[in-house]
């Protein structure tokens, strides 16, 4: 995604969650829109983010590796003080966002509903691999029917041989 979709990805989500600049302590003192968006930290963190899941989305083909992947991404965030699970979820409309603005006259109802059912399926995912390491489950490569998301991808369509 562009720098600029990146960026307001972030000032959208803090804008609607204002608590979470507070966990951010690079971010905190960064109170108004212009602050934000001329800001390098958040710039980064923007990529390093995008960048995860977009990596998610890649590694959709290999599930086994992206379960792995995530469930650790999930985990992570274990380390940040004050971390609730629920907060992945205020990644959804944001991300949403930023996906419709890059991607403007393509961002078609058909490829919405994708990147709705794949956001949720990679959300769901995170919060599977933050449980999981609550709970002291370390090996997150093995997806059992309490880690494994509720979000179900679309099969691929049967091929005749």
């Amino acid at each position: 995604m562009e720098n600029y979709c990146l960026q307001e990805y972030f000032i959208i989500l803090f804008e609607e969650h204002a608590d979470l600049l507070n966990m951010f302590t690079k971010f905190k003192e960064l109170k108004t829109k212009e602050q934000q968006a001329t800001s390098e930290e958040l710039q980064e963190h923007a990529n390093k983010v995008m960048n995860t899941l977009d990596e998610g989305i890649r590694g959709l083909d290999d599930l086994d590796t992206f379960f792995e992947f995530i469930h650790q991404v999930g985990a992570s965030h274990r380390r940040i003080p004050g971390f609730k699970q629920e907060y992945f979820w205020r990644i959804e409309e944001p991300f949403l966002s930023a996906v419709s603005t890059t991607l403007g006259d393509r961002y078609t109802q058909n490829v919405e509903g994708i990147y709705k059912l794949t956001i949720k399926f990679i959300i769901e995912t995170l919060v599977a691999g933050y449980e999981a390491s609550a709970n002291n489950n370390v090996d997150n490569t093995t997806t059992t029917s309490s880690s494994t998301p509720a979000t179900k991808l679309p099969d691929e369509p049967n091929r005749a041989s």
